[in-house]
């Protein structure tokens, strides 16, 4: 979709490359239908293309003003911003989305404060989802505040909870899980992810191996891609790139190692020709890359902040959507303010941009609504 919306500001407006479906390609026609009152362009020696000499009957001057008139506006048009896009109040600012929050089993407080923490912060657009794992007999024993059955009644119970803070006035809900990364090779439990409207998979600094990284993120974005085709929801990759960094200033601990030691090279999430590859396989497609709060600590660092940027802007500047979060667990964390903007500017990451997995949600809500009536 954005290929077909791209301006190629290289193509003359009256070029006959320019796209059918162009606003170049309409006023071109207009202008070709009168091409006796405005000649094509020809070149001068130094390159440079003008109108060629032309004096119009004196009764055609108004009319050929007024078409170059609608030339000029088209080529304005034509390098506009899409509609909406240049409307602040068709976007959530970054602060208002939440793509991330837990709202299930690690909930500290009953429903209604711990949604009202968010609205108090200014969040308007929230994806409530709950750790798929905590709802499985195999897990762990952990005493929760939160109370919910196991299993498929969970699944519901949890749902409809979600449903519920859905009615709240000036709120915009989704429901969502959060999954582990690796269950991309053990296999998926399938019922409890047909109840989501968003999915999004959890990349610990707990697997084994190395750090998250460039290879790692290219083969998860593939597995994503392809169970995508099963379940038709947009997905998220939750933070990629923080983990790597706790991962790398763990390792570094353990070996006794200095951090201020630790130089950008360490950190860099990509070697040459992956990031490339990465914007060859998102741009464009529903599988988003989450910028989590966690980032705000580590700007804080200059030597993770120059990785960071080198690693994110390229791919904002590739296609590639990023989703805001706060990925809050506890009630200490949703009290400390949400102020994204203060890292998503430097990374090249947009309003723009982090909208586009709310508008796709709220249009597949539309088509399902559409669907059942």
């Amino acid at each position: 979709m954005r290929e077909n919306n791209r301006v190629d500001k290289a193509a003359p407006f009256w070029s006959a490359t320019a796209s059918d479906n162009s606003p170049r390609h309409s006023f071109r026609l207009l202008v070709e239908s009168n091409i006796h009152l405005i000649p094509p362009p020809t070149s001068t020696r130094d390159g440079r293309r003008e109108l060629a000499h032309h004096r119009p009957r004196a009764d055609n001057v108004g009319l050929r003003t007024l078409l170059l008139t609608i030339v000029a506006a088209a080529g304005c048009h034509a390098q506009a911003p899409l509609p909406g896009q240049a409307l602040p109040q068709a976007l959530f600012a970054l602060r208002e989305m939440d793509m991330h929050l837990h709202a299930g089993f690690e909930r500290q407080v009953n429903m209604n404060t711990w949604i009202g923490l968010a609205i108090a912060d200014g969040r308007r657009v929230l994806v409530l989802l709950d750790h798929l794992e905590l709802y499985r007999p195999s897990r762990k024993a952990r005493e929760y505040k939160a109370g919910y059955p196991l299993g498929p009644e969970g699944h519901e119970a949890l749902m409809a909870d979600f449903d519920a803070v859905a009615k709240r006035p000036g709120l915009i809900v989704f429901k969502g899980w959060e999954i582990f990364e690796g269950e991309l090779d053990t296999g998926v439990e399938p019922e409890p992810m047909r109840l989501a409207e968003v999915i999004g998979w959890h990349i610990s600094p707990n697997s084994e191996g190395n750090a998250p990284d460039g290879r790692s993120l290219i083969r998860r974005v593939r597995q994503i891609k392809e169970i995508q085709k099963t379940f038709p929801v947009p997905m998220i990759v939750f933070h990629p790139f923080d983990m790597r960094l706790e991962k790398v200033q763990r390792a570094a601990r353990l070996q006794g190692r200095d951090l201020k030691t630790l130089t950008a090279a360490d950190y860099r999430f990509f070697q040459p020709g992956e990031q490339q590859e990465l914007i060859g396989l998102l741009a464009g497609s529903s599988v988003y890359v989450e910028i989590g709060n966690s980032t705000a600590r580590y700007f804080q660092d200059p030597v993770c902040r120059q990785a960071l940027i080198a690693d994110i802007r390229p791919l904002a500047e590739g296609g590639v959507q990023f989703t805001a979060s706060t990925d809050h667990h506890s009630v200490a964390n949703a009290k400390v303010p949400f102020r994204p903007e203060e890292y998503d500017h430097a990374l090249g990451v947009t309003v723009f941009n982090t909208n586009a997995i709310v508008r796709e949600l709220l249009a597949l809500r539309a088509k399902r609504a559409t669907n059942r009536n």
